[in-house]
């Protein structure tokens, strides 16, 4: 009998013992895998010319690497980033691409060339459009509880009444509101070739914004007569040109009915129109069928489809393409 309880505390012993042994690898196991994944989704985004929108600022950060077209193209986020999916979802994902692949230009087919043009320019379009209605969602706060605003507040509203040159709250109200997308994007085809223009794949200018004088920041144009001086004005990410396109429009007097009638339709809670709207941008080019050929690539394309997009939050990452 005493043999018999030896034993069975023999055996509950070594179960024991073989059971916290299991636990420990168990454990180990468990933190190598998170250590592991951890360390793998930083240096993916670290090497990745995709950067998530709410882990990087744009502005301030970018990648510099260039890419192929086709290797983009293969990328699995690309293959799951469907023209026709946003169109019936209204949501589009959450990225950001620093500069157009150098080869754009070489896809044959044209279907193929515009989706990827509208994949790169469209969820840039959106960001900046996000911001521009932040801070007017702001402006119209502090509005209603100006005789409560604190000191920073007040430096804030002032600050930016100087930057987009406002007289008043109610004129900054007026210009510092999003650009409809289906006009963005009509504009950015023309002024890029579809991303082909040398001004595009090499100063990632996206809107052909010229500009004066002895500045760096500027590409001549090849057909630039010799007692000019304009330049087309290079970035140094797309994220930029689209930046400095919207305060373009809000800020050059050039645009005051634009940004007028764009306040008229937003006070009546009705959608912007970027078809109507485009009759107000008769100062943005000299050509004379420029508001009809913005018309017309909207329409044709379905540019309309593209307003009030959701921009999804969620992080995805994306192994290296390159």
């Amino acid at each position: 009998m005493n043999i018999l309880i030896t034993k069975n505390k023999n055996i509950q012993f070594l179960f024991k013992v073989y059971y916290f042994i299991f636990l420990l690898i168990v454990l180990s196991v468990l933190t190598s895998l998170i250590f592991t994944n951890s360390f793998y989704q930083k240096s993916s985004v670290s090497k990745n010319p995709f950067v998530n929108a709410d882990e990087k600022d744009f502005s301030i950060s970018f990648i510099e690497d260039t890419f192929t077209a086709r290797s983009l193209q293969q990328n699995m986020l690309f293959n799951d980033f469907q023209i026709d999916h946003i169109r019936e979802t209204k949501s589009i994902p959450n990225i950001v691409i620093a500069k157009l692949p150098n080869d754009l230009k070489k896809i044959k087919s044209i279907k193929n060339r515009k989706e990827l043009f509208i994949k790169i320019t469209l969820p840039l379009i959106i960001q900046e459009n996000n911001k521009l209605v932040s801070l007017n969602k702001k402006i119209k706060l502090i509005k209603s509880n100006f005789d409560r605003v604190s000191r920073k507040e007040s430096a804030w509203i002032y600050k930016l009444m100087d930057e987009y040159k406002a007289d008043t709250i109610d004129s900054l109200l007026i210009k510092v509101d999003k650009i409809p997308v289906s006009l963005a994007l009509a504009q950015a085809v023309i002024e890029s070739g579809w991303g082909t223009s040398r001004f595009a794949y090499e100063g990632n200018a996206l809107f052909g914004q010229y500009v004066w004088g002895a500045t760096d920041d500027g590409m001549i144009p090849n057909d630039r007569e010799t007692d000019e001086i304009y330049k087309v004005k290079s970035f140094n990410n797309l994220g930029d040109s689209v930046k400095s396109y919207m305060k373009n429009l809000n800020t050059n007097f050039h645009y005051n009915e634009f940004r007028i009638n764009r306040y008229v339709l937003r006070s009546n809670n009705i959608s912007l129109n970027g078809t109507y709207l485009a009759d107000y941008l008769f100062n943005y080019s000299i050509e004379d069928d420029y508001i009809d050929k913005i018309k017309s690539i909207i329409e044709i394309n379905d540019f309309e489809d593209f307003e009030n997009l959701i921009l999804e939050k969620q992080f995805i990452p994306i192994t290296d393409i390159i």
